[in-house]
């Protein structure tokens, strides 16, 4: 997301040995370090100290501490950016696509256009239907910030990524439609439809927030029938409206304390597809943190590795 603003603010490439991600809410910063050593990756996650400021502000002392010339990654939370659908327009440049889309969501995202740093993606859609996207917006003046912030910091913002739209990188390109229903604490639930590689459908669900603070004994006595609800709602709206594939796999990707439980709760109403997101077998790097706490982390820190590797190949 955003690389044409962060072409602004890149310092250039220059190998490295430490990567890091942070992954910022409005409240809080969680800080994933990778340092190469011989025997691979060694990681180092922490909750750092963020000041009673609004975001970025507060994590300007937090990150003075951190490695100098350190690539970062930052992913930022559901809370500062929007994700909004709309129909494409139907417009013979992708320069004046980008040109018109802060007017058409003028009326529908709080920012003034002049402020909208956008990026948008596809939306599979099934043959002579209209073409849909999913625009990603977020403040531009708050990344100027950011971005300045990390600079004065000595470390190089190298990507910004949207949480939600990381889950993706999780499964294979190919395969049955899938639905994913991701949640991070204190955060809204988000319900996906994933179908070969993309995003087709995506959805905040109200009313969760404490699904994740709820014991599994208690979930039963109606949030979980609720969430039962809404799965199946979307599970028809697939079939029936988006004309694609049945689900054939439920994954949770959430940080739920009791998440080895969750499944059975499924199975027990019928939903026999449901089982828990696993980490890819290619990670074995990652396995030194909680994956359902620290995934979108881990799947930024992953494109950073895979940054460093091209970036040695063609220095080769």
């Amino acid at each position: 997301m955003l690389q044409q603003f962060l072409r602004k603010w890149s310092r250039g490439a220059g190998e490295g040995q430490s990567l890091l991600v942070l992954h910022v809410f409005s409240q809080q910063i969680k800080l994933l370090h990778a340092r190469q050593v011989k025997q691979g990756w060694q990681l180092h996650s922490e909750q750092l100290v963020a000041e009673a400021k609004p975001f970025p502000q507060n994590i300007q002392s937090a990150i003075t501490a951190l490695p100098a010339g350190s690539k970062v990654a930052v992913v930022l939370a559901p809370e500062l950016y929007q994700i909004i659908p709309l129909d494409k327009p139907k417009l013979p440049t992708e320069a004046e696509l980008q040109q018109a889309l802060p007017w058409l969501l003028k009326d529908l995202c709080p920012l003034a256009p002049e402020d909208m740093q956008l990026d948008y993606l596809d939306l599979a859609t099934t043959a002579g239907a209209a073409a849909k996207i999913n625009v990603v917006v977020a403040a531009k003046s708050m990344l100027a910030q950011l971005c300045g912030y990390l600079h004065q910091a000595k470390l190089e913002p190298v990507a910004i990524l949207a949480e939600e739209l990381l889950s993706r990188d999780l499964v294979p390109a190919t395969g049955p439609t899938r639905l994913i229903l991701q949640q991070q604490p204190n955060n809204e639930l988000i319900l996906q439809i994933i179908h070969h590689g993309q995003l087709c459908f995506s959805r905040h669900l109200r009313g969760f927030q404490q699904f994740l603070a709820t014991p599994v004994t208690q979930l039963q006595f109606g949030l979980f029938d609720n969430l039962l609800l809404e799965v199946q709602r979307s599970m028809d709206f697939v079939e029936g409206q988006l004309k694609l594939p049945p689900v054939r796999e439920v994954l949770l990707l959430l940080a739920h304390p009791e998440l080895a439980a969750l499944p059975a709760l499924f199975h027990q109403a019928g939903f026999n597809q449901v089982k828990i997101m696993a980490q890819p077998a290619q990670w074995a790097w990652a396995a030194q943190c909680d994956f359902s706490l620290w995934w979108p982390a881990l799947v930024a820190m992953a494109t950073l590795m895979q940054a460093g590797e091209l970036n040695l190949e063609a220095a080769g």
